[in-house]
């Protein structure tokens, strides 16, 4: 799946790693307690049908939030995500900061899309 595939290059990538376990990298939300730096990743999916009404493609968009105790170290973890996705071929699209202030951790959330033929 494509859920697979995404960890995958991340737990797979040594610059993503060397800053957060694999163990800590997630779809939808890590484990109670889990201690930052962490990864959380969603995915959506877009067909695109044509006029037969058969699918083409489906443009997958994935949002990775990246999360850490300070900006700076949650932006580390961002460029090394965008490093592992550059390897696949992926382009990140959007790019911003966030905190949580239920947590008190620091974000940074990266948006990439790509096709699924």
């Amino acid at each position: 799946s494509i859920e697979t595939d995404f960890r995958a290059w991340l737990t797979g990538y040594a610059g993503v790693t060397a800053l957060v376990p694999a163990a800590a990298i997630a779809q939808n939300a890590v484990a109670e307690g889990t201690a930052p730096p962490y990864i959380v990743f969603e995915v959506a999916r877009a067909p695109e049908y044509g006029i037969d009404n058969t699918v083409h493609a489906t443009a997958v968009i994935v949002r990775t939030t990246c999360w850490a105790t300070t900006p700076g170290a949650a932006d580390a973890v961002a460029d090394a995500v965008t490093a592992a996705l550059a390897a696949q071929g992926v382009v990140i699209t959007q790019r911003l900061s966030t905190f949580d202030a239920e947590i008190g951790f620091d974000g940074t959330v990266l948006s990439a899309e790509w096709w699924d033929t």
